[in-house]
């Protein structure tokens, strides 16, 4: 065998100014980064350019906006999804609520209301939508829009009220278009209700099965029309019924 060359050594200064190599490479790569994330902070790309609210109906978008706190020009990465939602659903009118960012700079906050079903009309003058799980929103000032759902008067009972409610969500729209005022029947059955309808009649009913008996009203009201019979007080409990209004003690027509 042939001998081999010799590699040379490395000598101690030439080791020390390899390692010094390596350490400068090393500091100026930290430095190169830790520059591209302090330009990256100061940028726009890092900041909150877009807050969109999507499902409100009754809460007003700014409202919403100011409890979560997140405004254009905060830090994108300082928004927390998990606390704005805590916020969030400690309104009264809010089923659900998810947070969500977008990058670059965008925020997105989607509610699921509880959709209102009625109205709690107050001394007269106040005007407080009820919701579908029979809370009323006694902060809501509603006075500027439209009274879309029934209005209840003279209600007490929550407990009642709840029931109701949910049996409102099951009535048909157009059912429940047709509903002008809802009162308690004041009679041994707590659950029994009068229902004023914008076509002129009156039903009685029930709380219990209350979306089902009033599934028979259009085809009710149909077949009393083609008779002649527009005014009087129709009965929808375990039987259906009609009762003019002239054969009703004290009726002179008339809601």
């Amino acid at each position: 065998m042939g001998d081999f060359e010799r590699v040379p050594t490395l000598t101690k200064e030439q080791k020390k100014k390899r390692k010094g190599n390596r350490i400068l490479k090393g500091l100026g790569s930290v430095f190169l980064v830790g520059l591209c994330i302090l330009i990256f902070f100061r940028s726009p790309l890092s900041k909150v350019d877009e807050v969109n609210i999507t499902g409100n109906e009754m809460l007003e978008t700014d409202h919403v906006i100011a409890l979560s706190k997140v405004a254009k020009g905060d830090s994108f990465f300082s928004v927390q999804p998990s606390e704005i939602e805590e916020e969030l659903k400690k309104l009264p009118e809010v089923k659900e609520v998810l947070v969500t960012r977008e990058f670059p700079g965008k925020v997105w906050i989607e509610l699921l209301e509880y959709r209102h079903v009625a109205f709690f009309m107050e001394s007269h003058t106040k005007i407080i939508p009820v919701l579908e799980n029979g809370i009323r929103l006694e902060n809501r000032v509603w006075d500027d829009r439209v009274i879309d759902k029934p209005i209840l008067r003279e209600w007490k009972d929550q407990v009642l009220l709840a029931k109701l409610c949910e049996e409102l969500m099951k009535v048909e729209p157009l059912v429940l278009h047709a509903i002008s005022e809802i009162e308690p029947a004041l009679v041994e059955d707590p659950q029994r209700i009068i229902l004023y309808m914008k076509d002129g009649y009156e039903v009685h009913t029930s709380i219990r099965h209350f979306a089902k008996n009033m599934s028979w009203y259009p085809s009710f009201v149909a077949n009393l029309k083609q008779e002649g019979k527009d005014k009087g007080t129709i009965m929808l409990l375990d039987g259906k019924w009609f009762i003019p209004y002239e054969n009703v003690d004290g009726k002179a027509g008339g809601n």
